[in-house]
């Protein structure tokens, strides 16, 4: 639902729900013994269920200063019930199972504005509060999975994580930029981009070992190109993640713990700090 309140300014409401399809994962037995019933069936011990969503957002979208800017803001919040975790079990297989329940809400805004008619400068950020709200058979870390077995003699584990923060969900989000282009005589362009993103500690393995969560980061990205109006070509120098930071999107452990890999870890490293030249012709 949607309200035009002048030509400057909407604000609007949007509720809705959706599911994700249940199924079963003959892995996630948590330690006991997988039953098939009479007619053959998995016992609901592997079975992880529908995965459903009620989310609300209220907004608004706005006009600046004549038309040289624009501001978009929003708070919301999800309910899941239910929701599909895939945990790797520290051997050589992944467990979906399903989390009680996770709340997400937060507020988010982005602005852009034309300073002139050669610098435009846009920014965002964004608070996010993201966590299960009831979590109590969660697959346990390495760690916890040796001190289980120093104590029983059994690899079986599991970790209550209600309360915990959810994975790849940063608390807090921004980014800024800055665009400069200038005339060349009548027939050349010269654009400058400057881009700043920073994030705040993400927490990239399901089971929340701290090997696993990536620390707050920022990263700083430029552009240069030189165009022709007329001609259809265009030369820029890129640089990007100029300050050099180790980042990592995605890790876990290295498969087969039990035979001696235990708190060993695998990462996907992002680039480096790298350089390009880009060419381009119209014709």
């Amino acid at each position: 639902m949607a309200e035009l309140v002048n030509d400057d300014a909407m604000l609007y409401l949007e509720v809705g729900n959706g599911y994700k399809a249940g199924g079963f994962d003959e892995d996630n037995s948590l330690g006991r013994e997988i039953e098939v019933t009479p007619s053959g069936e998995l016992d609901d011990i592997a079975q992880f269920e529908d995965e459903t969503v009620t989310t609300v957002e209220i907004g608004g979208k706005f006009t600046l200063a004549d038309g040289r800017g624009r501001l978009n803001a929003a708070i919301f919040q999800s309910e899941y019930e239910d929701v599909q975790v895939s945990t790797f079990d520290g051997n050589a297989a992944f467990v979906v199972g399903n989390a009680a329940e996770t709340e997400v809400r937060g507020v988010e805004a982005d602005l852009m504005f034309a300073v002139n008619d050669a610098l435009t400068v846009n920014a965002a950020v964004a608070y996010l509060d993201a966590e299960y709200k009831s979590f109590p058979n969660a697959a346990c870390n390495v760690d916890q999975i040796l001190a289980a077995a120093a104590a029983t003699g059994s690899r079986a584990c599991v970790q209550d994580l209600s309360g915990a923060q959810l994975q790849f969900a940063p608390e807090y989000t921004a980014n800024i930029g800055l665009e400069y282009v200038v005339s060349l005589g009548s027939s050349m362009e010269l654009t400058t981009n400057i881009d700043y993103n920073w994030s705040d500690d993400v927490i990239v393995g399901a089971d929340q070992d701290v090997n696993l969560i990536q620390d707050s980061y920022g990263k700083l990205n430029a552009r240069l190109a030189l165009a022709s109006l007329d001609s259809g070509w265009m030369l820029a120098l890129v640089g990007k993640n100029l300050t050099d930071e180790k980042t990592f999107t995605w890790g876990n452990d290295v498969p087969l713990g039990a035979f001696g890999f235990d708190q060993t870890y695998f990462k996907h490293i992002d680039p480096p700090r790298t350089w390009e030249l880009v060419a381009r012709y119209n014709f």
